[in-house]
């Protein structure tokens, strides 16, 4: 090999010479005007310049790629972000081979039949082949949202690829293959004829192939984890039973719903739309039904110093056009440590939590108790994502001083002392409870206040509106169950139906 290269060796170095010749002659030059220092400064401080602008690039490069990544376009229940992580940790796990051999196609099928196999032992753990646990009009779904989402990606980004047949491609990499026999002849006889400009063309051509060498490790890896996130996607859909159910399925109301809309509204034509229910906890005399009142503006909710809620009771809930839902009033849980076990029907149909503390009670054993059979309870549901919870902080013109109340109150920085003592209640209430940085607590005060009426209820609307997105994801995954569930028994009815019409016709 060094035998051979070293006449063209030898060409590069005569070729080059006078070049070295004039960058010396230059610098010399430089040297006797006194511009070195000057020009050396100018270099270093134009390589800094353009490595400033190069780290910039790449990060915008590093941005776009994550912002182009797969998003999943609906929610995910705990087990589907717990295989969705898998998937994303796959990618770096691919080692060097398996990379260098992304130009074959057999590479491309054995990784996606890797990410099949990875999501399927996830949903199957116990199945001796979980890839092959799935029903056939699933898979044939999922091959015709991957046909489609192909058919999507290749018209929105190739031209000419819906006018360009198969035969046209095949004759063109013909071409090609001549082109680039002929391209080599054409460099060959340039070196030939002209050396110096030969040479200097083989340099720039050396320069671009080390400039594509550099770029296309970063678009590999970024066709690989795309490719890898996409097969995940749909492996999570295909696995975990929400491919089988059409998204407009999911908006019809659910029996209990429609049950208690009617009890609740009574004269109400259902609604066509299966609403947000956001469910009202406390212990007993926090402050619920008084909360709830106030919400609607007007008594709905019997309230009184005596707990009066014995029975979980629905009210239907809309605000200027905004959202609107079904809200209910539930028994103060108490010393009963049951109360999770009694309601866990209501609890499995709830996408928001509004949990009611008294400011001025602290008693919160109660409250931590509800808080741990509430996750506990969400913790055997993998397949359902946790509602919101939203605290709401009553009773807060009870904390001294007793006999002012000046409303507003800044609780982010205090500046008085009812203030203060506000916002060691809430602090309090978030660290008795172990409660998440994230979670909004909001402070109310439901009394008259001697004429003031109700303070800071309009926030809590504001949270509440904040809320709606979770609670909405929540909303949708409890939909799912039971549209699956009514459109499975739906399917087998029209399959028995047709199978009963053909053995008739059979028969006569």
């Amino acid at each position: 090999m060094i035998k051979r290269a070293w006449p063209w060796l030898l060409m590069l170095f005569i070729g080059s010479i006078p070049f070295l010749v004039l960058m010396a002659c230059g610098a010399w030059w430089l040297w006797q005007q006194q511009w070195f220092w000057i020009w050396l400064n100018s270099s270093v401080a134009c390589t800094g310049l353009i490595w400033i602008v190069s780290r910039w690039l790449n990060r915008s490069r590093k941005r776009a790629r994550k912002e182009g990544a797969v998003k999943p376009d609906t929610p995910f229940s705990q087990r589907d972000q717990a295989a969705w992580d898998a998937v994303q940790a796959l990618a770096p796990t691919i080692n060097q081979d398996t990379r260098s051999g992304l130009d074959q196609i057999d590479t491309w099928l054995k990784l996606g039949q890797q990410v099949l196999l990875l999501v399927a032992r996830h949903y199957r753990a116990n199945a001796t082949q979980p890839e092959m646990d799935i029903p056939v009009t699933e898979l044939l779904r999922l091959a015709e949202q991957v046909c489609h989402d192909l058919h999507r990606q290749i018209t929105g980004h190739i031209p000419f690829s819906h006018v360009i047949t198969l035969a046209d491609g095949l004759n063109m990499q013909r071409w090609l293959d001549h082109l680039s026999d002929a391209n080599t002849a054409l460099r060959l006889g340039r070196v030939v004829l002209n050396p110096m400009s030969g040479v200097l063309q083989e340099l720039k051509n050396y320069a671009q192939d080390k400039a594509v060498a550099l770029t296309v490790p970063r678009l590999q890896d970024w066709l690989l984890e795309t490719y890898i996130q996409k097969v995940g996607h749909y492996a999570i859909m295909l696995y975990s039973g929400r491919m089988a159910v059409e998204p407009q399925k999911s908006d019809i109301l659910s029996a209990q719903s429609r049950d208690d809309e009617l009890q609740a509204t009574e004269r109400q034509q259902t609604q066509s739309q299966e609403p947000i229910r956001i469910l009202v906890a406390g212990q007993t005399n926090a402050g619920k039904s008084t909360l709830i009142n106030t919400l609607f503006d007007s008594p709905r909710a019997a309230a009184d110093v005596v707990s009066c809620t014995d029975a979980i009771m629905p009210y239907t809930l809309d605000r200027e056009g905004a959202f609107s839902g079904l809200i209910f009033d539930t028994p103060g849980y108490g010393e009963n440590t049951s109360w999770i076990h009694d309601n866990r029907q209501e609890l499995d149909k709830t996408d928001l939590v509004m949990l009611v503390c008294h400011a001025n009670n602290a008693a919160r054993s109660a409250d931590r108790h509800f808080l741990h059979e509430f996750h506990r309870h969400y913790h055997h549901q993998a397949n359902r994502k946790i509602p919101p919870i939203l605290v709401v902080v009553t009773h807060i013109d009870e904390l001294r001083p007793l006999r002012e109340w000046q409303p507003p109150y800044d609780v982010l920085e205090p500046d008085c002392v009812k203030a203060v003592n506000i916002r060691a209640a809430m602090d309090a209430i978030q660290q008795d409870l172990a409660l998440p940085d994230t979670t909004a607590l909001v402070p109310v005060s439901l009394g008259n206040n001697d004429g003031l009426g109700v303070y800071n209820v309009d926030s809590l609307w504001l949270v509440m509106g904040q809320q709606m997105d979770e609670a909405n994801r929540a909303r949708l995954l409890r939909c799912l169950k039971d549209a699956k569930n009514r459109q499975k028994w739906t399917l087998l009815w029209q399959q028995v139906a047709q199978a009963s019409r053909w053995f008739l016709r059979k028969s006569w």
